[in-house]
């Protein structure tokens, strides 16, 4: 069994994943494993165990299968239960609480109304009523969107309560887990007390795993380098602070080496419940205390071993570790540089490059699959970076932490210290990020690409570990091949897309011509924020999400239909995130709207009547006619051809617009009507409707929107009509795909 227990993790990991993908995956794992054996690369021992294994994890997985428990929904609730999972930023405090039955858990959130707000007695494991009424997660309406509600799933958290005011909860007791949470706490509050603000957002975040303080421009700009895992404990930091204080221990001869090792075992213990609890943590710590124990009982077992037990016994603890992307990377990672530790050979220059690229490929497919684009230079960016993490920043922070106690006033000197030099760092990395940041969007990986990504990594460092240079040279272009493959797949096919975006209470249409020959947007809806400003919150989580997933960098032009914020609030961002080249509005349209564009995207006023001819695709603007001093009267309204069906796009023009249409084009036609205004009752008249005979009608509206579109006498019109409707408030995103002059219409929403 020694030097064979990532067999073992792999069968219980293949089990699992038979469960969550298909049953066939079973069927290879127990194949892989009987042909090893008839090889007589494993024993009949090893082989058993490891069947054993992963047949266990997949009836664990049937077994263990959460399905939400049916609550009443929207009615008010009073439940009492123990919490965990507690945090809190300056905005909100959350945490977990078990619904009445103990079958679901409950994801509880209050929003502060002061910033300073506190919930008395509330703490990890304290016993807590809270009064309130239960909701389920929102899923994802829209393709790349984040999935809150699979997120939360993927944890057993089937509901949510917010609460509405302080009066809603009341919190006595807790437990030794709290007692520990209430010392980070306090370590928090110190750190604020007694540094600035950006050393104690970096300590609370690399000591205490409380990231919510760091600078939002810091976090996305390490994102886009790859650098996210710096701002996260992992094995490098629990490494660090293991060496730093054996260092510190023996060398002032405060403990001998002997109780070093235990105090370390216990400290490694508690520590990644003060770190807060993430998977990674507990990998790091687990496998440093499993190594601890080995040395003390004279245990020889390979590194190898020690991670595929502690994956094991993680997954055994709580198995929805496997769908924590911490989890993942950090194993993946992990078990990669293990395996191919032959590979570091010459100066530790060289060793650092290797081990930052090789880690940087295995992540490769992980990192695609969640952000849908990849840096080329991030390899580069973390040969410059993680130095100076490892060697300076992590080791000053740790300092400063023990310090704070006992010499408040050092600690705040050696945090002034450190802010100015990760500040000049940053400005680094920022100047370097203006200048060199060309990221290939590569849209969502297939499955096959993917698997022959991680064949042809594997073939790459096979032969750069056997000394056949050239050959692994052959492999390394091959490997980044594939990703450019994934890029250009869009330009080898025949389908195009017309897709209406859940963009709430607004207009966003994406249209995408076969063999990607251009890339157009018809609106672009901006947000508005609690405090009724605006937000770019659709473009964030929406548009920009929806453009990487398809793989879009460049948009040819944007159709802006008029000068309202729920159709063009977004076109701002479009212009400066992507390569947009140009926005046509109409003639009236009023340019003050785009004074936040960026000046490089030309706008172009577009008169009625006139036939825009581009490449694979004409669309024809219909009005408007004159300027009737009304933005929404004033919409465009374009008729065009998409996969053998006319469509009619119509704005936000009214019942008077629509009259207009009819006498100018008594013959016109439209197999799909973009119904205008979201279906308001001052649009879509029955006498439009019965002259564009319609086959098709599609609705942008919000849920729930106080507006109540769309309006039910323009629902009833449509029906009676025999029109198909399709809605985003209901179907979230519907998309169009088309090949040729044939295509199907398919929400997102089942």
């Amino acid at each position: 069994m020694i030097g064979r227990w990532h067999i073992v993790a792999l069968a219980a990991l293949g089990g699992m994943l038979a469960h969550s993908l298909h049953f066939s995956v079973l069927l290879v794992i127990l194949v892989w494993l009987s042909l090893l054996y008839y090889t007589k690369r494993i024993q009949f021992p090893l082989l058993l165990l490891s069947s054993i294994a992963s047949l266990l994890f997949f009836a664990n997985s049937i077994l263990g299968q959460e399905m939400p428990p049916q609550l009443p929904l929207d009615e008010p609730i009073q439940l009492t239960s123990a919490i965990s999972d507690l945090s809190e930023t300056k905005e909100r405090i959350q945490f977990t609480a078990k619904a009445p039955s103990g079958s679901a858990s409950i994801q509880v959130t209050y929003f502060k109304q002061e910033e300073h707000e506190t919930v008395s007695g509330l703490s990890a494991g304290a016993q807590c009523v809270i009064n309130g009424s239960l909701a389920q997660p929102e899923p994802a309406t829209n393709p790349g969107q984040f999935n809150f509600q699979h997120y939360l799933r993927k944890q057993g958290i089937f509901y949510e309560i917010e609460l509405q005011n302080l009066g809603d909860i009341s919190c006595t007791g807790t437990s030794q887990l709290g007692q520990l949470l209430k010392a980070r706490t306090s370590f928090l509050h110190k750190t604020d007390k007694i540094l600035d603000s950006h050393t104690a957002a970096w300590v609370q975040a690399m000591i205490a795993g409380k990231d919510s303080n760091l600078d939002e421009e810091t976090v996305e700009l390490f994102n886009r380098w790859s650098l996210s895992h710096i701002l996260a404990i992992s094995g490098m930091h629990i490494a660090l602070f293991s060496a730093i204080l054996f260092f510190l221990l023996t060398k002032l001869q405060i403990l001998t080496i002997e109780k070093t090792y235990w105090f370390l075992f216990v400290f490694l213990a508690v520590y990644p419940v003060f770190a807060g609890g993430e998977p990674s943590v507990w990998r790091s710590a687990l496998m440093v205390m499993l190594i601890i124990l080995l040395m003390r009982f004279k245990v020889k077992l390979p590194i190898i071993d020690s991670i595929s037990i502690v994956f094991i016994l993680l997954l055994v603890l709580d198995p929805h570790y496997l769908y924590h992307i911490g989890f993942q990377f950090s194993f993946l990672v992990s078990l990669a540089l293990l395996l191919s530790a032959r590979l570091y050979t010459g100066s530790f220059i060289s060793a650092l490059l290797e081990t930052s690229l090789l880690s940087q490929l295995v992540i490769l497919p992980l990192q695609v699959s969640q952000f849908y684009f990849l840096n080329p230079l991030s390899v580069l960016m973390n040969l410059f970076a993680i130095p100076f993490y490892t060697f300076i920043a992590i080791p000053l922070l740790l300092l400063i932490s023990i310090l704070l106690y006992p010499l408040p006033r050092s600690a705040a000197i050696l945090g002034e210290s450190f802010r100015f030099i990760n500040e000049l760092v940053i400005r680094i990395i920022e100047w370097i990020d203006s200048i060199a940041f060309y990221p290939w969007v590569t849209g969502e990986l297939p499955i096959g690409i993917t698997l022959l990504y991680f064949l042809v990594l594997i073939l790459f460092c096979s032969a750069w570990e056997d000394g056949r240079r050239r050959k692994a040279l052959w492999y390394g272009a091959l490997l980044t091949s594939i990703p450019l493959a994934a890029i250009l797949l869009p330009y080898t096919s025949s389908t195009g897309y017309v897709t209406m975006l859940d963009i709430g209470q607004g207009d966003a249409f994406v249209i995408e011509l076969p063999y990607r020959r251009g890339v157009y947007l018809i609106d672009a809806a901006g947000s508005i924020g609690m405090d009724f400003q605006p937000t770019d919150k659709n473009f964030e989580q929406v548009i920009k999400p929806y453009l990487y997933e398809r793989g879009i960098v460049k948009v040819d032009g944007i159709f802006a239909t008029h000068a309202d914020h729920d159709h063009i609030g977004s076109i701002g961002k479009l212009t400066e995130e992507f390569h947009v080249e140009w926005v046509r509005t109409s003639v009236y349209f009023d340019r003050s709207k785009a004074n936040l564009w960026n000046s490089d995207t030309k706008i172009i006023p577009w008169k009625a009547g006139e036939m825009l001819r581009l490449p694979g695709w004409e669309i024809q603007l219909l009005a408007p006619f004159r300027d009737k001093k009304d933005p929404n009267k004033n919409s465009l309204v374009m008729y065009t051809m998409l996969g053998g069906k006319s469509w009619l796009f119509t704005g936000d023009i009214g019942k008077e617009e629509e009259k207009e249409i009819i006498r100018r084009y008594p013959s016109l036609r439209a197999d799909v009507l973009k119904v205008g205004h979201h279906g308001s009752d001052t649009s879509t008249d029955r006498v439009f409707l019965q002259h564009l005979k319609p086959e098709t009608a599609l609705v942008s509206a919000g849920r729930n929107n106080r507006y109540g579109h769309p309006s039910p006498e323009v629902v009833d019109s449509l029906l009676q009509q025999n029109i198909r409707i399709w809605r985003t408030d209901t179907d979230g995103a519907v998309v169009y795909a088309f090949s040729g002059k044939t295509g199907t219409f398919s929400p997102f929403l089942p």
